[in-house]
């Protein structure tokens, strides 16, 4: 190659070197990035700021809740004019009375006590001397002994936390024992059935 061509084109290629080492960079792209697609960017709600912790409620156990208690008495009547009665009353303080004859009033009537009354008298029925009456003081029960024709008769059921217990009383057994003449009594004590019993006085 001739000398002078030789030279020439070396100083075409170191001009063309130089040129590229000082050209200035290119700016900085201000274009928004696009995601990829089926990527969605992360947001403030996929990661929510955790929030107060709030306290889990406890379920109710057996003992908050009401006690399973019912208590009914029967009245049937007799060869004259006894009252015929059904009278019950409930854990939670309900009375219920339904008259059938010779009663004040006859059919269904309401009424209602506190729970404390009602749960006070459950105590009474689980202690002595009602706690421990059961079954039958009839004419075919030995326990009756000697027998008074035509007199009423007593049934009472009572129902706590699911064990039922029935007592059932004729009136006219002589060695029947004074606590069943009080059991009856006192349910329509704590009932107060005598306001739909008893005619009201003038």
């Amino acid at each position: 190659m001739n000398p002078s061509i030789r030279q020439l084109v070396i100083a075409l290629l170191m001009s063309l070197t130089l040129a590229a080492c000082t050209s200035p960079a290119p700016p900085p792209s201000t274009a928004t990035p696009v995601p990829a697609v089926g990527i969605t960017p992360p947001t403030a709600a996929s990661n929510p700021t955790p929030g107060p912790t709030v306290p889990k409620r406890h379920a109710a156990s057996p003992a908050d809740k009401p006690t399973d208690f019912d208590v009914e008495l029967s009245r049937s009547g007799c060869y004259g004019r006894c009252p015929s009665y059904r009278v019950s009353l409930r854990g939670d303080g309900a009375v219920r009375f339904v008259g059938e004859r010779y009663t004040a009033v006859t059919g269904e009537h309401q009424a209602q006590i506190s729970a404390a009354e009602a749960a006070a008298f459950l105590a009474r029925l689980r202690s002595e001397p009602f706690a421990s009456l059961k079954g039958r003081y009839t004419p075919d029960d030995p326990r009756c002994g000697p027998v008074a024709t035509d007199m009423a008769s007593v049934s009472i059921a009572i129902t706590d936390n699911g064990a039922t217990r029935r007592i059932e009383h004729y009136l006219g057994c002589a060695n029947a024992p004074a606590s069943l003449y009080a059991l009856a009594t006192a349910i329509d004590e704590v009932t107060g059935s005598a306001r739909w019993v008893n005619a009201p006085t003038e």
